[in-house]
């Protein structure tokens, strides 16, 4: 179990190469128990974001200011080899404990609580803004749609069409570039009849992926959201919660971008 939380740990980081993410992938596909410890282990790291965060955020106590402010600096000391950012070690090391209630709750057929580490968490936030912002929706509208490809398949690092999806009343709008763990995102925004906003996200992948794409479906901060690999990019399509055709959008995306 611990060699395959290491795995979990980090395929959710984006470090592992096209083999070892698709060999996960097929397990987590497979294996409900593999499924509740990625759920796991993704509740324990958004728990943790949101304690460190709240630290960070607290005030620096007075006399802690003054003997900050009074310590000498020193020479930077050597270069030590990269380590996982805090909350992706507590992640880790929480979820065994958390399958205890959580990974039993998902193997009984129960949904686990929404939530999720990475980009998917900042493209949420972003959608929630520009999604209801008519008048700036967009950074450069549909009439350049050749520009928009050139623009942010450069930005990104992954070059890409914009996708069709008229067939699913949906009218192209335009993009934007996000920023989303870190990361350069290409946003392309679809309006359909109601006014009701979809999304396409695509941002660079750490590896790259040669086998057909597994769809994964979640909700997320209140909106529905159906994300894949393919290549060296990674995509997801996010709509409001319970639009019952975005699985299908989301395949027709990934067959023409």
């Amino acid at each position: 179990m611990t060699d395959f939380l290491a795995k979990l740990s980090a395929y959710l980081d984006g470090e592992l190469d096209g083999t070892e993410a698709e060999a996960v992938e097929a397990q987590l596909a497979s294996d409900p128990q593999a499924q509740a410890m990625l759920d796991a282990m993704m509740q324990a790291d958004a728990t943790a974001r949101e304690q460190f965060d709240a630290q960070l955020a607290a005030p620096v106590p007075f006399t802690l200011a003054q003997q900050i402010k009074a310590t000498p600096l020193q020479a930077p000391a050597p270069a030590a080899a990269p380590v996982r950012p805090i909350w992706a070690t507590l992640a880790a090391a929480a979820v065994v404990f958390a399958l205890g209630g959580l990974g039993g709750y998902a193997l009984k057929g129960q949904t686990a609580p929404a939530v999720t580490a990475g980009w998917l968490a900042d493209i949420a936030d972003y959608h929630a803004v520009y999604a209801s912002d008519g008048e700036h929706l967009v950074e450069v509208g549909a009439d350049k749609a050749d520009y928009i490809e050139t623009w942010l398949g450069r930005r990104t690092g992954t070059s890409f069409t914009i996708p069709d999806l008229s067939g699913f009343d949906l009218a192209f709008e335009g993009g934007r570039l996000l920023v989303a763990n870190g990361k350069p995102v290409a946003q392309l925004m679809y309006r359909d009849a109601t006014g009701a906003i979809v999304a396409l996200c695509l941002q660079q992948s750490n590896s790259t992926k040669t086998t057909p794409p597994t769809f994964n479906e979640r909700t997320i901060k209140g909106f529905d959201f159906v994300s894949w690999r393919a290549g060296n990019a990674q995509y997801v399509v996010i709509g409001d919660s319970g639009r019952a055709e975005l699985p299908d959008i989301a395949a027709a995306a990934a067959q023409e971008i």
